[in-house]
């Protein structure tokens, strides 16, 4: 190739590292989970094919090849232990893969590293890394202009609170975004030489400042707040001026007395109207969000003893989490596959050596960071604000996890720290092309790269992407109403795509079998197809996944629901190996007990899950009802006078167990308890009606079917049935 071809390849490459800030506004609601695979799958598209034409530049130009830095060398390390971690984890599918809700795996990491590798080898100048960041602030600028929308109510908030999230579809992936923002747009009017270039981006800073606050993320408020006492601290250590020390000083009293005021002022009425600030007034160590995590690190720190040195592999996290679960937890989500603490998840999925890989690549970025200021090649401004950005998302990742958006930047970020710290203001030519000559060996690496991206466009990217489109098609085949055999067809031609979206495709499906189970407009055989179809698509994603809980659970629950206890009891007894404090494992099993007739293990399975957290009101009523069933009336009367002063628990599965054991006279007295409590319920009242029929009390039952009608007009044919079954004497 001669100097223009390169030329202009080289330009189509730094156009492609251009256009990837474009990831910020991708929401495509075509592919399951919007805000993650969009995202993802244009990233790994474009670094791909610019990964390719990478190649040949630095096949046929030796200057576009890389340059090692500490930063490379602590990626390289880490990539390598996540590799290693991969291949000998618990699940390396997943951890190779991830999955559509995150995205990330070893295949997510391999693509971060490679646009770090391509940014730091073809951004050749100072403004090639000014023209990205310029990018990146303009995409940006449109993710903090939604925002605002959002906050004037002109958008809806995705989330579904008052924390704006923008395009990112998550607060907390806003608050990080903004303080990346904050910095790049610092080093912009660092650089600038224009005034009223600066003005603009000290304007942008402005405007970027009431979204960090309005994303209401305490984690990244306080790490923002931590980042800047450092720029001042570092600040004014290193400066030698007075007036700059006196700024830098004033900053930080500033910073401790805001703070110092708002504690004094947090029970105040104006705080506590406020949903931000009484968000952050929240915090505290007995805080239910604050005392969960502290539990989950509790479990990461079990779970890491288990595998210290590589982990549990990545993306493993939900195994550790089932393993070692701590039944407090009952009132939080039940399935977590993250710490919400980025050093415990590199901890647990790759072990101490990940660990220490991960934060060799923070101590590697502050090295070179403050050789550029002992060297002269950057100011006391700037070495200040690379030591807060990094300090502040260090701060952010204690409480939260990353996403693509965030590493995005802070690979980024990283670049520009390699870029200056072997900075060449010119491409050094001194040997001519003919010298320059590839070999046989680098002609064949232009061919292996081919063959790769050819292969990864396809199976990382076209694939898995039309496997997420069709789950969203079968999801509305399902929602509207589409005939069981459509929305059946089209769940398997998900899975069959066989891409690391069957998983979540085979969760959808056993919620979709969950649901058509108790639907009314089903018939019977239609629903027993369904359960079939659910249940050997989740013993095939057993096999697949060996220790993952959640198939096991939804398998035992379909195979309860199908009538086929002795498998669902095969089922649900290996999930209680696999997460053997979980209570949801225990209400399963209680329930196949009792559905096969073997009271005394659905007691006991009862009051297992009881006594492992007896603050857990799903499961004090769980054991009520199941004590119930097995004639321990006994028993009963102790939870009720315990728990609820001695009155019933007003609970339709009360009402129901009391049928099954043909106590009628109690089981009215629920459904009167529950008809009180929700007047507008006709099946209540239906149900009321059917126990004062069994009870003889006609004028009682006629009474309530005639209110359900009432109610419900499209009743009323079946209501009058049963009406003149009742007067007939006869029960309906």
């Amino acid at each position: 190739m001669n100097q223009k071809e390169l030329k202009i390849l080289s330009y189509v490459i730094k156009g492609g590292i251009f256009i990837l800030p474009a990831i910020f506004l991708i929401v495509s609601g075509v592919f399951f989970f919007p805000f993650i695979t969009g995202k993802n799958f244009f990233f790994r598209t474009v670094v791909e094919i610019v990964f390719l034409l990478w190649v040949v530049l630095a096949v046929f130009d030796r200057n576009y090849r890389p340059k090692k830095t500490p930063v490379l060398v602590a990626l390289g390390a880490t990539l390598f232990i996540l590799s290693l971690s991969t291949i000998f984890g618990e699940n390396p599918y997943r951890s190779f893969w991830s999955n559509f809700e995150r995205m990330e795996g070893l295949v997510g990491h391999v693509h971060l590293f490679l646009y770090f590798l391509i940014s730091t080898s073809s951004l050749k100048k100072k403004e090639d890394w000014t023209w990205l960041f310029r990018s990146i602030v303009a995409f940006g600028t449109l993710v903090i202009f939604y925002a605002y929308f959002q906050l004037l109510g002109a958008f809806k908030i995705h989330q579904g609170s008052t924390r704006l999230d923008s395009t990112l579809g998550n607060a907390s992936y806003l608050a990080i975004f903004v303080i990346f923002q904050l910095f790049i747009l610092t080093i912009l009017y660092l650089r600038s030489s224009k005034t009223n270039i600066k003005y603009l981006y000290l304007g942008l800073t402005v405007i970027n400042l009431p979204i960090l606050y309005y994303t209401a993320t305490r984690g990244a408020i306080l790490g923002f707040l931590v980042g800047l006492v450092v720029f001042g601290i570092t600040l004014g250590l290193l400066t030698k001026n007075k007036n700059i020390r006196k700024i830098a000083l004033s900053a930080i009293i500033t910073v401790v007395l805001v703070v110092g005021l708002f504690v004094t002022i947090k029970d105040s009425s104006f705080v506590v109207k406020s949903p931000v600030l009484n968000r952050l007034a929240s915090i505290s160590f007995t805080e239910k969000t604050v005392e969960s995590r502290f539990l989950i690190w509790n479990m990461s720190v079990e779970g890491f003893k288990e595998h210290p040195v590589l982990g549990w592999g990545p993306e493993n996290y939900n195994l550790l989490f089932s393993k070692y679960y701590d039944p407090r937890l009952w009132g939080q989500e039940q399935w977590f596959d993250r710490a919400h603490n980025v050093f415990f998840d590199w901890l647990t999925t790759t072990g101490i050596l990940g660990l220490l890989a991960y934060l060799s690549i923070f101590a590697s970025a502050l090295f070179m960071a403050w050789r550029l200021y002992k060297k002269g090649k950057v100011d006391i401004f700037e070495i200040s604000a690379i030591f807060a950005v990094l300090v502040a998302y260090g701060f952010h990742n204690i409480f939260v996890f990353d996403n693509l958006t965030s590493y995005f930047l802070f690979f980024s970020i990283l670049g520009y720290i390699s870029y200056r710290y072997s900075e060449e203001d010119s491409l050094s030519r001194k040997n001519d092309l003919s010298k320059n000559e590839p070999s046989t060996i680098e002609y064949v690496a232009i061919v292996l790269a081919l063959v790769i991206v050819s292969s990864s466009l396809y199976f990382i990217n076209f694939k898995p992407a039309l496997a997420s489109k069709r789950l969203i098609d079968t999801l509305k085949y399902s929602a509207t109403g589409q005939s069981s055999d459509t929305v059946l067809n089209s769940f398997k031609d998900v899975i069959s795509l066989n891409t690391f979206g069957s998983g979540e495709a085979v969760d959808q499906l056993s919620d979709y079998a969950n649901k058509a189970n108790s639907s009314d407009d089903l018939k019977e055989e239609e629903k027993l197809k369904i359960l079939y179809v659910a249940t050997s698509e989740l013993d095939k994603q057993i096999e697949r996944s060996p220790k993952d809980l959640r198939y096991y659970l939804f398998a035992g629950a379909l195979y309860n629901k199908a009538g086929q206890t002795d498998k669902a009891l095969e089922r649900l007894n290996v999930a209680r190996e696999l997460a053997p404090t979980k209570q949801a494992v225990y209400f399963a099993l209680a329930e196949t007990y009792v559905n096969a007739s073997m009271n005394d293990e659905a007691f006991s399975a009862a009051e297992i899950a009881y006594n492992l957290d007896r603050n857990y009101g799903e499961a004090i009523k769980n054991l009520a009802v199941v004590s119930v069933v097995a004639g321990k009336q006994d028993y009963v009367n102790n939870l009720l006078e315990e728990y609820y002063y001695g009155r019933d628990i007003p609970s339709t599965q009360m009402a129901t167990a009391y049928v099954v054991v043909g106590n009628i006279e109690k089981a009215k007295d629920i459904w009167v308890l529950l008809v009180n409590s929700d007047p507008s319920n006709a099946q209540y009242h239906v149900s009321l009606a059917a126990a004062y029929s069994e009870l003889g009390m006609k004028d009682e039952a006629i009474g309530e079917i005639e209110e359900a009608i009432k109610l419900t007009p499209e009743f009323k044919a079946q209501g009058e049935y049963y009406i003149n079954e009742i007067k007939a004497g006869r029960k309906p």
